[in-house]
């Protein structure tokens, strides 16, 4: 069973689904994790300062939410890879670019996340400039990941278009969505980004439960 295309296209609707389900579940700690709001990507360092000492002491093993769904993450877009890969007769630039594209979104998270662990280690004696700059490249960190998740879009979009490995209204809107998160990069510093981002969560979503119900050669 576990050398099945079918039990694997499996796992990497599974893998999405927990990278979904991980983010949602950040996003609600959120709140919870600080007593005051998060301050603006251009807030002065005493913003920074203070937030970073109003954090909570939540448990760290609520860092592993991260990590469970960054792995999520890297199961579906392998399978979803390597399913363009199996339904394409011809070039493999396609898939190759989706795993390229994911493989540099995982990293760029893995050291947004280690910049977020570090702060948490320096709390006690952080000050205001280690306090902006351990956000300052975190959240630049994070904006740089936006052209990530835009190439990684695309060449799924693209792949799902060119080989039918997928339905086309999941092929059609990817490529879409990764502009929009592209272009939400020139103006980092507004709340564009809050919509196209969101797709992508949904668009992540709507094609694991695809890979879950379907076959691998379903079309």
């Amino acid at each position: 069973m576990v050398d099945s295309p079918r039990f694997w296209t499996r796992v990497g609707g599974v893998g999405g689904i927990v990278f979904f389900v991980s983010l949602v579940v950040l996003i609600a700690l959120m709140p919870l994790s600080h007593s005051i709001p998060e301050p603006a990507f251009d807030a002065p360092s005493n913003a920074f300062l203070a937030y970073a000492k109003s954090e909570a002491d939540l448990p760290f093993a609520l860092w592993l939410v991260g990590v469970l769904g960054l792995f999520g993450f890297a199961l579906f877009a392998a399978v979803l890879a390597v399913r363009f890969r199996v339904a394409g007769d011809r070039s493999h630039v396609a898939s190759t670019l989706v795993l390229l594209a994911a493989g540099t979104f995982m990293v760029l998270w893995l050291a947004e996340l280690a910049f977020a662990i570090a702060q948490t280690f320096r709390r006690a004696d952080l000050d205001a400039t280690g306090a902006s700059i351990f956000f300052g490249l975190s959240n630049g960190i994070f904006v740089v990941s936006w052209s990530a998740i835009a190439a990684f879009l695309a060449a799924s979009g693209l792949a799902a278009l060119s080989t039918r490995a997928l339905p086309r209204w999941l092929g059609w809107p990817a490529p879409v969505i990764g502009i929009g998160l592209f272009l939400a990069g020139a103006a980092p510093l507004s709340s564009i980004w809050f919509f196209p981002y969101f797709l992508f969560l949904v668009w992540v979503l709507a094609t694991s439960v695809v890979l879950f119900v379907t076959k691998p050669n379903s079309q």
